[in-house]
């Protein structure tokens, strides 16, 4: 049993939804569409998939869509779509641009019993797997997500389109709820805050430190997870390699530490966020990333930013007085 998707939106990030889309068994490609109809027949050409003149025409044909498209866009296009149809939905991370505009989308996918999945794709990340099904109690997590500065991604602080990430793991990871947040950040090139550095302190006792910049000269995606049974992980997202430590206090002698190290396969997380969202869809079953975690890593990020914010103003009416 195959089921028909659509692609709405095929910019840098788009045009890979539709490659890969193209390439999962049992997917067949119903079209792409794009407000940008040149930039549509140029990708369309390229997949051999076919364009659609509006998403009206494309919804009707399919079973699914992957919606990938600018982050303030997302309520509107969520709407317009499931007011044609009860298609699922595959929707890019972050979920909405706001609270308000998240709840909605998440009023509506209940409404029309359909499934939907947030692209948060660090959780389809092999070594993150690894981490969570070692069943971690954290203490103490510390993640730094750098990259260079790129015009992708800029319409939104870097808490909102890098940090997220992050927040959404640490949540993740921690099952406990926030005790405190406190937050440094400010704006280098855009209007934005485009370097962030978190402190979040969860009720359990676990700490967490999260650095995101936006305006790095390296790109940087390391996260490490210190637990309270002496476990220690410590994950390069990008080159996927995976340390881990075990520390074992022995009375009267010096610990003892096992160490290891793990490279896992270079599967494209896309392909595998993706394939996964097929999985649901076709089996009925609930997708990693739910409507409802995507809303609570945004709530968190939209905090952070908003604290953000707060200390950058207080530090420069301090610099003016």
């Amino acid at each position: 049993m195959g089921i028909r998707i659509g692609v709405v939106g095929v910019g840098y990030l788009g045009q890979h939804h539709a490659r890969v889309l193209t390439e999962i068994p049992g997917v067949e490609m119903a079209g792409i569409f794009d407000e940008d109809e040149g930039r549509a027949r140029e990708v369309a050409s390229r997949l051999q998939v076919p364009v659609k003149k509006s998403l009206t025409e494309l919804v009707r044909e399919c079973d699914a869509v992957s919606i990938v498209t600018p982050t303030r866009t997302h309520t509107q296009i969520v709407e317009k779509v499931l007011s044609q149809s009860s298609v699922h939905i595959f929707l890019e991370k972050p979920i909405a641009d706001s609270l308000e505009n998240a709840e909605k989308i998440l009023s509506l996918a209940r409404e029309k019993n359909i499934l939907l999945q947030v692209g948060h794709i660090e959780r389809f990340n092999p070594g993150l797997e690894a981490i969570l099904e070692a069943k971690p109690k954290p203490a103490y997590i510390e993640a730094q997500r750098l990259s260079s500065f790129g015009i992708r991604g800029t319409d939104v602080p870097v808490v909102v389109d890098l940090m997220i990430h992050d927040i959404d793991i640490i949540l993740t990871l921690v099952n406990s709820p926030i005790q405190t947040i406190r937050v440094v950040g400010t704006p280098v090139i855009t209007p934005h805050i485009d370097i962030a550095n978190a402190w979040i302190e969860f009720e359990n006792g676990c700490l967490a430190q999260v650095l995101s910049s936006r305006v790095s000269l390296e790109k940087l995606r390391k996260f490490r997870v210190f637990d309270r049974e002496g476990r220690y992980f410590s994950l390069n997202f990008d080159t996927r390699e995976l340390s881990e430590a075990k520390v074992t206090l022995n009375p009267g002698s010096l610990p003892h530490i096992d160490r290891g190290k793990r490279l896992f396969d270079a599967e494209e997380p896309l392909k595998k966020e993706l394939k996964s969202f097929v999985s649901s869809v076709l089996s009925g079953t609930a997708p990693k990333v739910t409507g409802a975690d995507a809303f609570e890593a945004l709530k968190v990020a939209l905090e952070v930013n908003r604290l953000a914010e707060e200390s950058l103003k207080r530090f420069q009416q301090m610099g003016s007085g």
